[in-house]
């Protein structure tokens, strides 16, 4: 599988976006760490380790936009 966002030749991917599944490569993945949090009874309960966050560059525009 070959990188989407790459003009010209396209490099090999190493992810998927997890917003729109679009493969990336090493140089257009974004990787970000939220909390993990889940609803549990009457409140949240949140996880010690962050969980891994994948997104190609246009879904990272538009969550932090």
């Amino acid at each position: 599988m070959n990188c989407y966002d790459c003009p010209g030749t396209p490099g090999p991917a190493v992810a998927v976006c997890i917003r729109c599944g679009a493969a990336l490569c090493r140089t257009h993945v974004h990787e970000s760490h939220p909390p993990t949090q889940d609803i549990t009874g009457t409140g949240r309960a949140s996880h010690e380790k962050p969980a891994r966050h994948i997104t190609c560059g246009a879904c990272h525009a538009a969550e932090t936009s």
